[in-house]
Formats: structure tokens, C-alpha cells, sequence
């Protein structure tokens, strides 16, 4: 009795705790805040604790103005685990190893303008059930004397079973290219946790920009080819393969909202956009860098020169 009594005591403050947490989420949820710059279109959300002074992809600081809906709510997110300091410092290093580049693109200034962003991607889990039957040869040559030696085994294949092919993303954002998306990726979706607004501390999360309905296809079609790849693994081994029976039904278990960290650095300069990226859970990082047309063109004019003295005293000995 004493043991069924402590069981129950320990079952109701554990579903005390959970109503605890789910109402603490509920709360954060109600103060969440969202910004939409009327500048650049940018649309971003993050906890109450975290203000907004500047957009952080065109850095106009003035025309934010508060919107958000519940229906923007992720159900993943991978949380920052590189820190800003380890982003700013892989900047400095990679922006001061490029001669021409001008001295504001890492100035103290630009580089307070790192932000934590959370980019926003569909994610899918598939799984494919197999039943494939049939027969599959092995090939042997070998020479004897003169005598070129033949020898083919034929033999029975059945295989049946399940495959899994979980977190398939792709990108829910527009103002991105792909090389960008792509040059931080990969990023490890094992180590995705159900979202909560405690992660939006101090960061900000990009609102989807493209819908479900437009990369289902797109990430079908990776499932397939994924699932392809499996099976050719699977009846891999011999030199020809003739199936009778071929039946793969590929299927989604289900569909996440998924935010993934990057630290995001961008820089105006005559008129067109650079953009420096670090992948906030690895450390992989992608850039591009302006040049300062007057430093090129000064080494340009001392490289000239130089080689113009030395043509110059070289024809001064020959002569």
C-alpha cells in the first residue's frame, strides 16, 4: 500500500511539472515578439527579452514594426551551440586574409552587427517498405595455360523489409541563394529538440517564406533517390541483377517546422550585398567579400611601376 502510495504521489508531481512546463511555453508564446522591416520585407520573431534596434539583413534600424501569429510556430529547432565569439573571430581571420578588402567590411562596428538567426526549413521523415525478389550472377574469369576459363553463379534474391530516411530538408526561405544554404550545410538533425521560446533568447528566427506545399515534391523526390541508392546497396554484389518482383512504397511518417542556427553578417558597399555566414552548430562558414577598387588599383600602380623600373635598368645594362 505504502509503495502504491508513493507511485502515486511521484506520478502527480510529475503531471504537475508537465502542466508547470506547458504552461510556462504557453506564457512565452503569448509575449513572443515579431518584427517585419518595411525596408527589406525581413520577417523575424523572438522572445520578449530580446529587443530589435536594427534589422539585421539590411540594417535599417528605425522601420520595424511588431507583427506575429501563432501559426508561425516551429515544432524543431537545433539550438546555437557556436558561439558568437567563435563566429567573430573566424570572420576577422578569414576578412583580414583578403588583401583588397575594405578596412569597414571588419571594422568594431560592422562586426557588432553579427546576428543569431534561426533559418527556417521544411523537414521529413520517410519510410519505405521493400519486397524485392529475383536473381542475381556473379561473373568469374580466370586463364589456365591458353585457356580463358568462364565460370557464371546464379543465385536467388528475396529481400523484404523497412527502411528509414528521416530529417530530408529543404530551405523555407527566398532571400537566400542557394550556394549560401548549401556552403552551410550540413547541419546534424539528431541533435534537433522540440521547439520551445527559451531557444529565441538573444537570437532571432526567420519566418518561413515558402510553403509546405511547394518542397513536398522537392524532398519526394530526394526520398526516392535516397531510397534507390539503399536498395542497390541492398543487391549490391553481383555483375547483373534481373528482378522479378521490384515493390517499393514509399511513405511520410510526418512533416516538422524546423530552425536551424546561423550567424549572419551583411555588408552594403556601391550598392550591392555581401554576405558572411557561419553555421551555429558547426562552425562551416560562407562569404563574399567586396574589394576596394582604390586599394587594387594602388598595387596595380606599384606593380607597374616596378616592373616599368626594371625593364628600364635592364635596358640600361644592355645597352
Amino acid at each position: 500500500a505504502e509503495t502504491a502510495a508513493a507511485i502515486s504521489a511521484e506520478a502527480s508531481e510529475l503531471s504537475e511539472a508537465t502542466e508547470q512546463a506547458a504552461a510556462e511555453e504557453a506564457s512565452l508564446l503569448q509575449t513572443a515578439a515579431g518584427y517585419v522591416c518595411d525596408s527589406c520585407g525581413a520577417e523575424v520573431m523572438t522572445d520578449a527579452t530580446t529587443s530589435a534596434t536594427f534589422c539585421y539583413y539590411c540594417h535599417n534600424p528605425i522601420l520595424i514594426t511588431d507583427r506575429l501569429t501563432g501559426e508561425n510556430r516551429p515544432t524543431r529547432i537545433i539550438p546555437f551551440t557556436y558561439d558568437r565569439e567563435k563566429a567573430e573571430a573566424a570572420f576577422l581571420k578569414w576578412a583580414r586574409s583578403r588583401r583588397f578588402v575594405p578596412k569597414s567590411f571588419y571594422s568594431s562596428s560592422q562586426l557588432e552587427k553579427i546576428t543569431g538567426v534561426y533559418l527556417p526549413f521544411w523537414m521529413a521523415n520517410y519510410q519505405a517498405e521493400i519486397d524485392i525478389a529475383g536473381k542475381g550472377e556473379r561473373v568469374r574469369t580466370w586463364q589456365t595455360g591458353q585457356v580463358q576459363n568462364t565460370e557464371t553463379s546464379i543465385y536467388e534474391i528475396a529481400r523484404q523489409g523497412t527502411i528509414d530516411i528521416d530529417h530530408i530538408h529543404e530551405a523555407a526561405i527566398r532571400k537566400f541563394d542557394r550556394k549560401l544554404i548549401d556552403s552551410l550545410s550540413p547541419y546534424d538533425e539528431r541533435k534537433a529538440a522540440p521547439f520551445s521560446m527559451s531557444y529565441l533568447s538573444g537570437f532571432f528566427a526567420e519566418k518561413f517564406e515558402i510553403p509546405r506545399q511547394e518542397v513536398e515534391p522537392i524532398i519526394e523526390n530526394q526520398a526516392q533517390n535516397y531510397t534507390n541508392v539503399l536498395v542497390q546497396e541492398v543487391i549490391g554484389g553481383f555483375d547483373k541483377v534481373d528482378l522479378e518482383r521490384n515493390q517499393v512504397d514509399l511513405k511520410v511518417k510526418g512533416w516538422d517546422y524546423a530552425l536551424m542556427p546561423a550567424w549572419m553578417l551583411t555588408y552594403d558597399y556601391r550598392g550591392k550585398k555581401y554576405i558572411y555566414a557561419v553555421n551555429g552548430q558547426t562552425g562551416r562558414s560562407f562569404g563574399e567579400l567586396p574589394v576596394d577598387n582604390k586599394k587594387l588599383s594602388f598595387t596595380s600602380l606599384i606593380i607597374g611601376l616596378i616592373v616599368l623600373l626594371l625593364v628600364l635598368v635592364g635596358g640600361y645594362f644592355i645597352w
